[in-house]
């Protein structure tokens, strides 16, 4: 391989450093490949490099084919979807992006503690206690009786919980969206 093609696989690398050391180095070994049989082909390492395209939009594409894999949250993943927008969204990407992959997070954890803190007022009601930091408040209604308070919390914590997986699959899909500029090598 020459400099030329070693100068673009450094790119591609330097535009993947978000992803894990073991994807990012299957990636560059993938692409280097390719550009091994294309040389073999009798292409010149100009022509590879053109077949190729632009090495942040091809990183652009592996990274975004990663993180759209599957619809599953995890905090590498959502860290990945930060460098994502950061480095390959544009505007639109680096506004909503981070707004949508932020509250899809805040909804899920709140539709966990809801139901919580409804358990905890409700067995503090059971044994007598009156647990005044814990309430619902919702527009003008406010549970004023705490055998109130699990049912709406229970409920409230699903819907919340819903909400934030709708809206992490909404992130994944528009990253997916973002990303299909992926040639096909």
């Amino acid at each position: 391989m020459d400099k030329i093609m070693n100068d673009y696989l450094v790119k591609i690398e330097k535009y993947l450093k978000s992803m894990s050391s073991s994807e990012r180095l299957d990636i560059v070994k993938e692409i280097k490949s390719v550009m091994l049989e294309l040389q073999n082909n009798g292409l010149s390492s100009e022509q590879i490099i053109e077949r190729l395209g632009n090495p942040k939009e091809l990183a652009k594409a592996y990274l975004g084919e990663s993180i759209s894999k599957n619809n599953s949250f995890s905090w590498r993943k959502f860290g990945a979807v930060f460098a994502f927008c950061r480095s390959f969204a544009g505007v639109s990407g680096m506004i909503l992006l981070p707004f949508i992959s932020t509250l899809s997070i805040a909804l899920m954890i709140g539709g966990v503690i809801s139901p919580i803190g409804g358990i905890i007022k409700f067995a503090g009601y059971l044994m007598g206690y009156d647990i005044a930091g814990i309430t619902i408040e919702m527009g003008g209604f406010t549970a004023e009786r705490p055998v109130q308070f699990l049912p709406i919390s229970i409920v409230t914590g699903v819907l919340m919980f819903l909400l934030g997986r709708v809206l992490w699959k909404l992130t994944i899909k528009y990253i997916h969206a973002i990303s299909q500029t992926k040639k096909t090598l």
